[in-house]
C-alpha cells in the first residue's frame, strides 16, 4: 500500500500545473483511430494517437492504463496475418513491446484496467488463449518488454491441480497484487456465465491456489482498499430465478482482500443485477437492475450498509462508467445522437442524469480508459453481511493480508501432492477428511496443538464447517461437526513427510 501511495505522489508531482488544479481527469480511447483524449471538468485538454509498431495496423477496442493513469498497455494486430503484439507506451511514445503467438482471446477483451499492472507500474500480467489450444499468462517488464514469468496450461502443476487447459479457454488477469497474479479462466462463448473459477499464482514460489474473490467477469475494484464488488446469484437469499430466461444475479457481493472473504451485502429478490461499479470514493455502488422479462431496467445506487440510496432517472442511458471521488462519469449517445458524450454526475449533490462535459467527433465511439481525481479522506461505512462469507482453502493470498498465507502446493511437491479440485472451504459447507496410511484427523478443543484432543476422525468422514478459518502456529484451523455430533477444531492441511497434505477437502 505504501508503494502505491508513493507512486501516486510521484505522478501528482509530475503533472503540469493545469492538471493539478483539475477536480478530476479522464482518458478516453477510440479504437477505430487510436486517438487518446484527456478530458477534465472543463472539457478536452489534449489528444494524441497511440503508437503502432511497424507491421501492425489495427488497434484494439480497449486500452489499459496503469495506476495514476499511465502508462498505457494495449494489444495491436496485423489485419492480414492476425499476429498480435502487446505494447506499452508513455503517451504517444512506444516504450516496450512483446510479440504474441496466434491467439483466440486475451485478458484485455474482458478486463482492461489498472489492475493488470503491479503496484509501481513496472510490470503487467497478461493472459491469452492459443489458436492451437492451451493458454498462457506472461508477466512483462513495462520498461523493456522482457518476460519475467510465464504460466502455461501444459505446466505440470496446472494439470496436477485439475485446472483446465482446453481449447478456447482464456486466462483473464483480474489483479496483480504484490507477488500474486489472480486470474479467471473463461471459456470462449460463455462470457455470460453465472460464475467462473479463479486462481492465485504466486510469482516467487510458482504455487497455485483457488481464489474466491472474482467469480464474476463484471466486477469493479476500489484502488484505495482493494475491495471488489460484483453481481452474483446467491441461492441463500430471496430470489425468483425460475422467472429469468438465463440466470438471475440477485445479490451484490464484496470481496475483502484483508480477510480473504467474499459475502453478499445487497439482495434484489425480483431483479437481476449487472455491471456493479464503485462511485463517490467507494461510499456507494452503482448497479443496473433488470426485470425478469428483460424489457426494463434501472440504475440503482446502493450504500455499503445494503440500503438503497436511490435510483437514477429512467431516461439515463449509460454505456461506459467510471467512478470518481464525488460521483461518476459515463458515456452515452443520448445527448448527441451519432456521437459519444462524456457526462459527469456529482452524486453528493443528488442523483440525476448529470451534465455533459465533452462530445466526440461524429461517428466516434470512444470508451473510458481511466478516471481519477483528488479525493478527500472518507470514513467508509462497514459492509452489510447478508450470509456467511466464502473463503478459499485457508484464506486467499493477498498483498493486503496480515494473516499467514495458506500453504498451497508448490512446484517441488507435484509428485505426491493432494490436489484441491473445485469448491472452497466455507462456513456452513461440507468437507471430507483426507489422511494417509490409516491416520486419523485429531479433533481439538480449540484452534491450536496446545488444546486437548477430544476426538479422532477417519479418512473419508464427512463434516460440517462451523467456524474459521483461524490461524495458529503456522496452521489453518476450522471448527467442524462430525456425523456423530461431536464438535472441535481440526487443521486444514499438514506437512506429511515434506509434502503438503490437504486434510479437509471441500465437499
Amino acid at each position: 500500500m505504501f508503494k502505491r501511495m508513493l507512486w501516486v505522489v510521484i505522478l501528482l508531482l509530475a503533472l503540469p500545473a493545469a492538471a493539478q488544479g483539475e477536480t478530476w481527469t479522464a482518458w478516453l480511447f477510440d479504437g477505430a483511430t487510436g486517438l487518446m483524449t484527456r478530458v477534465s471538468e472543463t472539457g478536452e485538454q489534449e489528444a494524441f494517437v497511440l503508437p503502432l509498431s511497424p507491421g501492425f495496423d489495427r488497434y484494439p477496442r480497449r486500452v489499459a492504463a496503469g495506476h495514476g493513469g499511465a502508462p498505457f498497455a494495449y494489444l495491436v494486430y496485423n489485419s492480414d496475418t492476425f499476429q498480435g503484439q502487446l505494447i506499452v507506451s508513455r503517451r504517444d511514445a512506444l516504450q516496450a513491446a512483446f510479440s504474441l503467438p496466434l491467439t483466440l482471446g486475451d485478458t484485455f477483451e474482458f478486463n482492461a484496467g489498472e489492475n493488470v499492472f503491479n503496484d509501481d507500474n513496472t510490470a503487467l500480467a497478461f493472459g491469452y488463449s492459443l489458436d492451437g489450444g492451451g493458454w498462457a499468462i506472461v508477466v512483462m517488464d513495462t520498461r523493456t518488454g522482457g518476460i519475467a514469468h510465464t504460466l502455461r496450461a501444459d505446466d505440470p502443476l496446472v494439470g496436477v491441480l485439475g485446472i483446465p487447459g482446453g481449447y478456447g479457454l482464456t486466462p483473464v488477469v483480474r489483479r496483480f497484487l504484490g507477488r500474486d497474479v489472480i486470474f479467471t479462466l473463461v471459456q470462449s462463448g460463455t462470457e455470460g456465465a453465472a460464475e467462473y473459477d479463479s486462481y492465485a499464482w504466486n510469482l516467487d514460489t510458482g504455487a497455485l491456489i483457488a481464489h474466491p474473490g472474482y467469480p464474476a467477469l463484471q466486477a469493479d475494484t476500489l484502488p484505495s482498499t482493494g475491495e471488489t464488488v460484483m453481481a452474483l446469484y446467491d441461492a441463500r437469499l430471496p430470489n425468483q430465478s425460475d422467472s429469468f430466461i438465463f440466470f438471475q444475479a440477485n445479490a451484490l457481493h464484496v470481496y475483502e482482500p484483508v480477510s480473504g472473504a467474499r459475502f453478499p451485502f445487497y439482495n434484489a429478490p425480483a431483479e437481476s443485477l449487472f455491471g456493479a461499479r464503485f462511485i463517490q470514493n467507494g461510499e456507494l455502488v452503482l448497479v443496473n437492475a433488470g426485470s425478469a422479462d428483460g424489457l426494463s431496467s434501472q440504475w440503482h445506487v446502493i450504500r455499503r450498509d445494503g440500503n438503497l440510496a436511490g435510483t437514477l432517472p429512467s431516461t439515463t442511458a449509460l454505456q461506459d462508467v467510471a467512478g470518481l471521488p464525488d460521483g461518476f462519469l459515463y458515456t452515452t449517445d443520448a445527448f448527441n445522437p451519432g456521437a459519444t458524450t462524456l457526462v459527469y454526475v456529482n452524486t453528493r449533490g443528488g442523483l440525476n442524469a448529470g451534465a455533459p462535459v465533452w462530445t466526440s467527433a461524429p461517428g466516434a465511439q470512444p470508451v473510458i480508459v481511466w478516471a481519477g481525481g483528488a479525493a478527500a479522506a472518507t470514513a467508509l461505512l462497514p459492509w452489510a453481511q447478508l450470509a456467511e462469507p466464502i473463503y478459499a482453502p485457508g484464506v486467499a493470498a493477498a498483498a493486503f493480508a496480515d494473516a499467514p498465507a495458506p500453504a498451497p502446493i508448490s512446484p517441488g511437491q507435484i509428485a505426491a501432492a493432494t490436489p484441491v479440485i473445485g469448491g472452497f472451504l466455507a462456513v456452513g459447507g461440507l468437507a471430507t477428511v483426507n489422511t494417509t496410511e490409516g491416520d486419523n484427523l485429531n479433533l481439538r478443543l480449540g484452534p491450536g496443538t496446545n488444546f486437548e484432543i477430544i476426538g479422532k476422525l477417519p479418512s473419508g468422514a464427512r463434516v460440517t464447517l462451523l467456524e474459521g478459518p483461524r490461524f495458529a502456529e503456522g496452521l489453518t484451523w476450522w471448527k467442524i461437526r462430525a456425523a456423530s455430533g461431536i464438535e472441535g477444531w481440526a487443521v486444514e492441511s499438514v506437512n506429511d513427510n515434506g509434502t503438503r497434505l490437504q486434510t479437509l477437502l471441500p465437499g
